[in-house]
């Protein structure tokens, strides 16, 4: 009876991360498209957002190792990796595929998730190599450059210009 209902809870927390997964890629085309259309404020609550649903994701995360651990306490000799599939093998037939589907899904979604988040990243590394170089070119131009005077002879450059109004 206890292994039927720590099955029926792995089948609510796979549900529950795939729920979460979804909201997780959401948001990070949401966060894709802010960052494509400047849209600082977008970003900053879309980040938000995302931080909280991976906080969601751990605290899932957790429960569901938990649960795979008792069923692996329960099902010792039949599924001595503990690895979920093995467990899931070890339910009744009509569970089993609804656990397999829940973790395919999982999986794909998994994927998907970690694809926006690589294409974000480059993104954001782009566009913050962009805004680095910028601030090279403006400190470049403000640094002083070594003159002559009218008799030729080395004029020391002046003092360092700041880039920054000082004024409070």
């Amino acid at each position: 009876m206890a292994k039927e209902i720590l099955f029926n809870e792995l089948l609510g927390l796979l549900t529950q991360e795939n729920d979460i997964h979804q909201n997780l890629i959401n948001i990070a085309q949401d966060i894709n498209n802010c960052a494509r259309g400047n849209d600082v404020d977008g970003l900053q609550r879309k980040s938000s957002i995302f931080d909280d649903h991976i906080c969601g994701l751990e605290k899932a995360e957790e429960r569901r190792l938990d649960v795979c651990g008792r069923l692996q306490n329960i099902l010792s000799d039949k599924a001595p990796s503990g690895r979920m599939i093995s467990l899931i093998e070890q339910c009744e037939p009509g569970l089993r595929e609804r656990l397999k589907e829940a973790r395919a899904s999982l999986m794909e979604r998994v994927s998907k998730l970690k694809a926006l988040n690589t294409s974000n990243v480059v993104f954001f590394r782009e566009a913050l190599g962009g805004i680095s170089a910028s601030i090279e070119m403006v400190k470049a131009s403000a640094a002083p450059k070594t003159g002559y005077r009218h008799k030729g002879d080395f004029k020391p450059g002046g003092c360092n210009v700041s880039l920054f109004n000082e004024v409070v």
